[in-house]
């Protein structure tokens, strides 16, 4: 039959007839086009079904508890997944803009939970706990352990032994070593070491921690019209404090009031009473605060170990009351002495307004 219809004239001239050049050249376009939509669009079906594969509540809640997350925070997020419809559910466990812009969502719509005032407090304090420890994950796989790893315009601090510190920053990083503009002295003054000379330096990583090591002296030199000190390389990086919270610097008044320690009774009859000595108060300026502790400056010092009750507001009509003890003095001039406080006691209300100054979600 096909061969019959080949030989009759009357499709022979239909299939043998040449066909117009510019025709074909639209069909093959329209075609190529065609099979593009097609591939796109079949990958981004893929990819959005490898999405719903990949996404289970026993991986989401197996992942929480790697990085730390109690199962009542874990609760909370599988909560917001579904309120906020948030389409890429494992980005709320690490630090994403996904997990700030949720939680943000979160503190807003607070105001309008119908429950007691100390459930709500608890909540918030639950949403903040939650971006602490995802934040403390990410500060422990991100630490710098190589001077190399220095950027450019870094804040640095140079360390001296008598207690003076300067600050600078880093002005080059190359291969063999790393440069810091040299520091000026409380007179104006450039301040210079000899060659060979002993630094140590503090850094401050992305999460606010505060790291510590020690350079050595190579040279000077200009770098791009700046005057700098060339150092020695480290890969002895270690920390100066472990802290558990973000730190947010401030400039605000505070009261410190010391508390006493008052035994009564003897043998099993004894009891110890916190007694705050509110004849005793003095005032000072809050430096740097968090949900975990402050550091302030008084030109009444207090002594390391001592208990406090401290008083402040870090932000207006956000009055805050915490209990303390004094982790670390230094003294900076003859007049002021720096006071690092970890909090030892504070309500979830406190807690929650110190928490609001330091994190910038709303």
């Amino acid at each position: 039959m096909l061969i019959t219809l080949l030989q009759s004239s009357r499709f022979k001239g239909q299939l043998f007839t040449p066909s117009d050049p510019k025709q074909n050249l639209i069909f093959l376009a329209v075609m190529c086009i065609s099979l593009l939509f097609l591939i796109v669009g079949n990958k981004i079906s893929n990819s959005s079904n490898d999405k719903n594969k990949r996404y289970s509540k026993r991986a989401f809640r197996r992942e929480g508890i790697r990085i730390g997350l109690s199962k009542k925070q874990i609760a909370l997020l599988e909560s917001f997944i579904k309120v906020y419809h948030v389409s890429k559910p494992f980005a709320l466990l690490s630090n994403t803009r996904t997990l700030n812009n949720t939680l943000a969502q979160a503190l807003r719509d607070i105001t309008h939970m119908e429950a007691p005032p100390s459930v709500v407090e608890e909540r918030k304090l639950n949403i903040y706990r939650i971006k602490q420890r995802i934040e403390r994950v990410f500060a422990e796989t991100n630490q710098i352990t190589d001077t190399r790893k220095l950027k450019l315009s870094q804040d640095v601090t140079f360390k001296m032994d008598n207690g003076n510190r300067y600050s600078s920053v880093i002005t080059a990083n190359l291969k063999e070593f790393y440069c810091a503009r040299v520091p000026v002295g409380k007179r104006g003054s450039q301040v210079k070491w000899s060659k060979g000379t002993r630094l140590n330096i503090l850094i401050w990583g992305a999460d606010g921690e505060e790291y510590t090591f020690s350079s050595k002296v190579l040279g000077y030199n200009s770098v791009k019209g700046i005057t700098s000190v060339f150092l020695q390389h480290s890969n002895k990086i270690s920390r100066a404090y472990h802290r558990k919270f973000r730190r947010k610097t401030i400039k605000r008044p505070c009261y410190l009031f010391p508390i006493k320690i008052q035994i009564t009774g003897i043998g099993k009859r004894e009891r110890k009473e916190a007694v705050v000595q509110k004849n005793m108060g003095r005032m000072g300026t809050l430096i740097d605060l968090s949900a975990g502790g402050c550091s302030l400056q008084t030109s009444r010092p207090l002594n390391k170990g001592e208990l406090i009750k401290l008083s402040f507001e870090p932000m207006k009509g956000s009055p805050v009351v915490t209990y303390g003890k004094i982790v670390d003095t230094r003294s900076q001039s003859r007049i002021y002495t720096s006071i690092h406080i970890m909090f030892t006691r504070a309500s979830s209300k406190n807690l929650n307004r110190i928490n609001e100054y330091v994190y910038d979600f709303e």
